[in-house]
């Protein structure tokens, strides 16, 4: 099966208060949301949205305190194994199933961040959802954690549960690792995989820019791969144009 841990988007993050809540000894809270669309859902190097347009939406709450959950609802997320026309195929030449359609995508997160000195953290838990290809809360997910400062942010996806069929404990047998760094309007991030299946990692690298706030260009391509990773590195390169805006 394609590998679709920790689906992250590419689109503008974009959130606005909607609506405050304080109340005597709690921290105060805020209710924000967006919507967004893109040309395609660029996930780690890869078009997972079959060449199709994806539109989403987000729905977030935050305290001061530094704690926040919220879902996050795509219109595609990943080739449906199950159901649909193979229009890929895999090593071999064996045609993979249902690469032509898409699920909708749901996710679900908490987590915690905050600010010491110029350095910025977060750490959350996020799962992910597909309901045309039966994986449901819990089944698939990941740790993510992130460190900032000047410009440049490291960031670490481990997968927390990987769909394994094994009676082993699967927690980190999947690493994403990203550097990111951004300038002005223009950024750009470097993600490499370290995947527990032999001779399937894959680095990319994505270059953005944002002329005006809340819609961005994006280029993507995959500069190194292994045999039998779901990208190579001579597929050309993707481009993305973006939008989203706060409710």
């Amino acid at each position: 099966m394609k590998n679709v841990l920790g689906l992250k988007k590419t689109l503008i993050a974009s959130t606005i208060a909607a609506a405050s809540v304080v109340a005597p000894s709690m921290a105060a809270a805020e209710i924000s949301g967006s919507l967004g669309i893109a040309s395609m859902y660029l996930w780690r190097g890869q078009d997972v949205s079959a060449g199709t347009a994806n539109v989403s939406g987000s729905l977030d709450f935050t305290t001061d305190a530094g704690f926040y959950a919220g879902t996050w609802i795509s219109s595609a997320g990943t080739p449906v194994s199950l159901t649909g026309e193979a229009t890929v195929t895999g090593p071999g030449g064996a045609p993979i199933e249902g690469s032509g359609t898409t699920s909708t995508e749901t996710d679900f997160y908490a987590g915690f961040g905050g600010e010491a000195g110029s350095l910025s953290y977060d750490i959350s838990y996020w799962t992910y959802v597909y309901p045309e290809d039966d994986i449901g809360a819990g089944e698939l997910a990941e740790l993510i954690a992130s460190v900032g400062m000047g410009g440049f942010t490291f960031t670490g996806y481990v997968s927390a549960n990987n769909l394994s069929n094994s009676d082993k404990e699967n927690f980190g047998d999947d690493l994403y690792l990203t550097l990111g760094y951004e300038y002005d309007a223009f950024g750009l991030t470097v993600g490499t995989w370290d995947l527990d299946d032999d001779d399937t990692n894959y680095t990319h690298v994505d270059l953005s820019y944002s002329p005006i706030e809340n819609l961005a260009f994006t280029v993507s391509k995959v500069v190194d791969s292994d045999e039998f990773a779901d990208v190579t590195d001579d597929q050309d390169p993707l481009f993305v144009v973006g939008y989203s805006f706060p409710l």
